[in-house]
């Protein structure tokens, strides 16, 4: 791929902030993302689907296998039992991740070439897979929408910022350095959309993509039929194409499916191991219910999770109706189902997490929402510079130090992140090898996040009194009574505390 003109810095920008940090904390042991690594290791190393047994030892269940043994326990799996009419988890049986394969697929042949420098150990595959499956896949998507934006008659100023809003202040950037579904979801719609509305219709790689977003996680699937459906409703043609693309996919999930659970249409979640996951999305249907002000509030304004408080450009996004129509309210419609879908999921509050994690595709739909907003409303141009300095303020500074707050932090920025940063704790990177104390290991990082948000304000004085006006208020919202969390996420960094941080002495 050529680049552009203006592409170089925004090159070195992006592989910046999605790769100069390796934020992992092995001790946490993370499942979102390590039982998709799990199952990556079992395709690479055994050909099979299941990461390991249930069996009974010295009187309890315990959880065998040779990834097992290596690489210890794992939460967020499935179990399928041995005896017909057992259910899970009092029984034995094979275990799954229990999540959508596609992400476990693709990871699979990165393992293979790893395991020719011997075993693998867990970091060092979660580094690999980040970087080829996530961080590589993302900064190229963001060069791509940008050239999109450029051929769709957006403003080469709005453009950019746009772009930047959606790679460095929006979800994106913290799950773009995570091998989870999250961002590799996010990216499929992305890739679906690019074939459907940019240039020549490519009908099989609509398909193809939208198969494989479902197939990296199930929520995608509303969002898969809205592109599918205004695709062809614009282009009249390509139907058996679009099925053909999709097939691959589906047949992975549908392989998946009957081999770790007895039918097609059996996902992992009518087999979780784990009581209190199943207890949590046992509300309503499927675990949808109707929303209530604690869910909206919660997972749209509140300090902990918000998408408005981390996100702000992305509220520009709801003005797309008023001026624009037809097909350009394609992203709109994906934003306004994976709204819907948020508020109304019984996992609203999505754990551990930096912003509403389920609805990180919304980043890049957001992106391409408020670039023809401002395309038809050039007034609101300095209106999303001084959201979107912010916005990559608040969320480079929080994805700077690790990718999921626990649930009693109420203000991150006060409780977590300021800390950390003020006691030079930042995770591991190149310059932190070579003996670089404190935060001038994470420079590279910090320069990239500097350079961004310069590019975004321009010296506009009207955003930058947005953006200092945001960030006041971001940093002023009440943290809770609760310290023991920073204590705890530094207690988790190796080493504690890392080259020339200065630890905390409290424990």
């Amino acid at each position: 791929m050529r680049l552009r003109r203006g592409e170089a810095l925004l090159l070195l920008l992006l592989l910046a902030a999605y790769g100069w940090l390796f934020v992992f904390f092995e001790r946490i042991n993370n499942p979102n993302e390590l039982v998709r690594v799990y199952a990556a290791r079992a395709l690479a190393e055994e050909q099979s689907w299941s990461i390991g047994r249930r069996e009974i030892g010295f009187g309890r269940f315990v959880d065998v296998g040779r990834i097992h043994s290596a690489w210890g326990y794992v939460n967020d799996k499935a179990l399928t039992c041995d005896v017909a009419g057992e259910q899970p988890p009092r029984c034995t049986g094979r275990l799954f991740a229990a999540k959508a394969p596609a992400a476990s697929l693709l990871g699979a042949p990165v393992l293979m070439v790893l395991r020719a420098f011997g075993p693998p150990k867990k970091a060092s595959a979660v580094f690999a897979l980040r970087w080829v499956c996530v961080i590589l896949p993302s900064v190229a998507f963001w060069i791509l929408l940008r050239r999109w934006m450029l051929d769709s008659g957006v403003p080469e100023a709005a453009a950019l910022v746009s772009t930047l809003c959606g790679a460095l202040g929006s979800l994106s950037l913290t799950y773009g350095q995570m091998f989870a579904g999250h961002q590799m979801a996010a990216l499929a719609l992305g890739a679906a959309f690019l074939c459907a509305f940019w240039g020549s219709f490519r009908p099989f790689w609509v398909g193809f993509f939208c198969a494989l977003g479902v197939a990296l996680e199930y929520p995608s699937a509303p969002a898969a039929a809205i592109l599918l459906a205004a695709a062809l409703l614009r282009h009249r043609r390509g139907g058996l194409r679009v099925a053909l693309g999709a097939l691959p996919w589906m047949l992975v999930l549908a392989q998946f499916h009957w081999s770790a659970f007895g039918a097609p249409w059996s996902t992992p979640y009518g087999h979780l191991e784990n009581p209190a996951f199943v207890r949590d999305i046992a509300p309503g249907f499927m675990g949808i219910s109707w929303p209530s002000w604690e869910r909206v509030y919660g997972s749209l304004f509140s300090p902990w999770l918000g998408l408005f408080f981390w996100a702000p450009w992305t509220a520009l996004a709801l003005l797309a109706p008023r001026w624009l129509r037809r097909f350009d309210l394609v992203p709109a419609a994906v934003i306004a189902y994976y709204l819907v879908f948020q508020i109304t999921h019984a996992l609203w509050r999505s754990g551990w997490t930096v912003g509403p994690r389920y609805i990180t595709p919304v980043a890049p739909f957001a992106a391409i929402s408020v670039a023809l907003l401002v395309r038809e409303a050039p007034r609101l141009l300095p209106i999303l510079r001084g959201l979107g300095a912010a916005a990559v303020a608040a969320t480079g500074l929080a994805s700077a130090v690790c990718q999921g707050f626990p649930l009693e932090v109420i203000n991150p920025l006060r409780e977590v992140v300021g800390p950390l940063l003020a006691h030079g704790y930042v995770p591991g990177n190149l310059l932190q090898l070579l003996g670089v104390p404190g935060l001038w290991s994470a420079l590279p990082y910090f320069v990239a996040l500097a350079a961004a948000i310069a590019l975004i304000l321009q010296r506009s004085a009207v955003a930058i009194a947005i953006a200092a006006a945001l960030i006041a208020i971001q940093w002023a919202a009440p943290p809770g009574e609760e310290r023991g969390a920073v204590r705890f996420l530094a207690a988790q960094l190796e080493p504690d505390p890392p080259p020339g941080a200065r630890p905390f002495t409290e424990r």
